[in-house]
This record gives structure tokens, sequence and C-alpha cells, in this order.
């Protein structure tokens, strides 16, 4: 009979090689996806004493765990299906989407100040006006429904590059680019726990000094109602990820396909002066979505290139 010390090393070789069979199949996305995961997952220990939601938080994490899971099978499976290639594709935009609908249940336990007097202030301090109140000037229904639709084409915006980048069998740069958008989003939100605030449309003394509607003609209040609908955390103002995302999508657009980046170049820029009007961010939340997005293409690129270059295990290749 074998001495139970030499049990014991053959039993931890063995789960040893079974743990390095599982990250084998990972790839860059996998381990972000699973990063942030694990870091909402502590702001949620951290609040759970206060929160009325005990549990519900955990059938989040749980799904997300399995979301990574489900497409590393999905990865790594032999003759996959159309719809299957699809799935597979839109996976870091839609996990992002799935921890995000967390929030609401954790970070107004786990960060109970709330920085939009602050906020403003700073607007008025580098300023000298509240530019949500000073561009009310420009108001008129049509250049209203307008900018409502360049807010509102930041959703799929990033999904035109993804794509093209598929058809094109460009696995490397996809996968690139999806890390690097999924980083400008993860460090915004822990810009979410770390400053919580809900932007000039929810703040009183703001409020009331901005007296001109926002209904457009016809498009801009179902858009307005379409996004509150799926934005059931409401302390999202800083940074802003509109200017973060749609920036660091436009610098690789410019990289990969410069039709693409002449085409989404004037809905970028009317993303950038939508966040003012629509009233959804100050002028400082802009300036930290800039900062980040150019820390994620720079810095994450680089972090990119020294753990993951020449990585064949890409996310959906």
């Amino acid at each position: 009979m074998a001495p139970t010390h030499t049990k014991g090393i053959a039993f931890t070789v063995l789960i040893s090689d079974k743990m390095r069979n599982l990250f084998k199949k990972w790839g860059p996305v996998d381990y972000i996806n699973a990063a942030i995961t694990f870091i909402v997952f502590v702001f949620y220990l951290f609040s759970v004493s206060k929160s009325p939601y005990k549990w519900e938080p955990l059938l989040v994490f749980g799904g997300a765990v399995l979301y990574i899971r489900f497409n590393i099978y999905l990865r790594n499976k032999k003759n996959r299906k159309g719809w299957e290639d699809m799935l597979l594709l839109f996976y870091p935009v839609l996990f992002l989407f799935l921890i995000f609908e967390s929030f609401f249940m954790i970070l107004p336990w786990f960060n109970t100040n709330v920085y939009d007097a602050q906020l403003a202030r700073l607007d008025y301090r580098l300023l000298g006006v509240h530019p949500t109140v000073w561009i009310e000037r420009f108001i008129s229904p049509w250049f209203t429904d307008l900018l409502y639709v360049c807010y509102f084409l930041y959703f799929p915006m990033p999904w035109f590059l993804l794509v093209w980048l598929a058809r094109k069998g460009k696995y490397n740069q996809l996968d690139k680019m999806a890390f690097i958008l999924l980083m400008t989003y993860y460090l915004g939100y822990i810009g979410y726990f770390s400053f919580p605030a809900m932007g000039p449309r929810y703040f009183e003394p703001l409020m009331q000094l901005q007296t001109k509607d926002l209904n457009g003609v016809f498009l801009a209040v179902p858009i307005r109602n379409l996004i509150l609908y799926f934005e059931p955390n409401k302390f999202d103002a800083f940074p802003s990820l509109h200017a973060a995302a749609s920036l660091t999508v436009i610098i690789m657009m410019y990289r990969y396909n410069k039709v693409l980046f002449y085409i989404f170049l004037p809905v970028v820029i009317g993303i950038f002066i939508s966040v003012i009007y629509c009233r959804y961010h100050y002028f400082v939340d802009v300036i930290a979505g800039v900062v980040i997005s150019l820390l994620s293409v720079f810095l994450g690129g680089k972090l990119y290139n020294f753990a993951f270059k020449g990585t064949t295990n890409t996310y959906y290749q």
C-alpha cells in the first residue's frame, strides 16, 4: 500500500493539472470578466449587511461565472453553428451589461456618499457656468431629437467594428479591442462605486435652474424612456462611460477601419455634446471619461501585449 503522504502528493498534482488544463482554455476577455466579477463580489460583501438585497446579487455573480464558462465551451466547440458564433461574438458586450444590472442592489449601500454637489461645484469653478444650464440657449426640438439619437447610438456602436473584425478573420485585433473596451467600462464601473453621482438631471439645485424641457419632436422621449428602463442603477454619472467608451471605439476604428472612423466621428462628437445637453453628465464626468479611455487604450494595450501577445486563445476564434 502506498504511503499516505504519497497519495496526498498524487492528489495535489492531479488537482494542479486539472486547474492548469481549465485555465489553459481561458482567453484575455475571460480573465478580465472574471476579475470584474470578483471585484464587484467584494463590493457586495462590504454592502450586504446594510442592503435589502441579501442573496439576489449572488444570482448575478453565479450567472456571470456560468456565462464565462459557457463561452469558453462555445469557443472550444468544433463545428459551431451560425447562431453560436453570434452568441460568442457579442459575449463581451452582453457580459458587461449583465454585471451592470447588479449595481442597483449593491452600490447605494457600499458607498452612501453622493457627490453631485461636489461635481457641480467643480464644473462651476472650471467653467464659470453650469454647462447644462448654459447650453439651454441652443435647445430646439429637432436638435434634441438629433442628440438623443447620438446618445443612443453609443450602445450599438462597438458592434460595428467587432462584427467587421470577425468577418475579416482579424481575431487577434478583435480580441485586443474587446479587452481594451472592457477595461474602459470596468474602470468606469469602479468609478461609479468610488464616486456615486446621479447627474444634473436628478440634482435638485440644477433642476431648478434647468427651465427648458427636452421633449424633442418625436424621438427624444421614447429614447429617454427606453434608457431609463434599462438603467436600474442611477448612480452612474461619474465618470461618463458614454465619453470613455465612444472615444475608445473611435480610436480603435481609426486603427483598424478608417471608413468606420469617418462614418462615426460625427456621431462621437454628437455623443460628447449630448451627455451635457441631455443632462446626463457634468463636464468633469466627461474629462474623467476621456482619461479612462486613454489609460485603457495605451496602458491596457501594453498590458495585453505583455500578458497575452501571440495568444491563439482569442475569445471568438
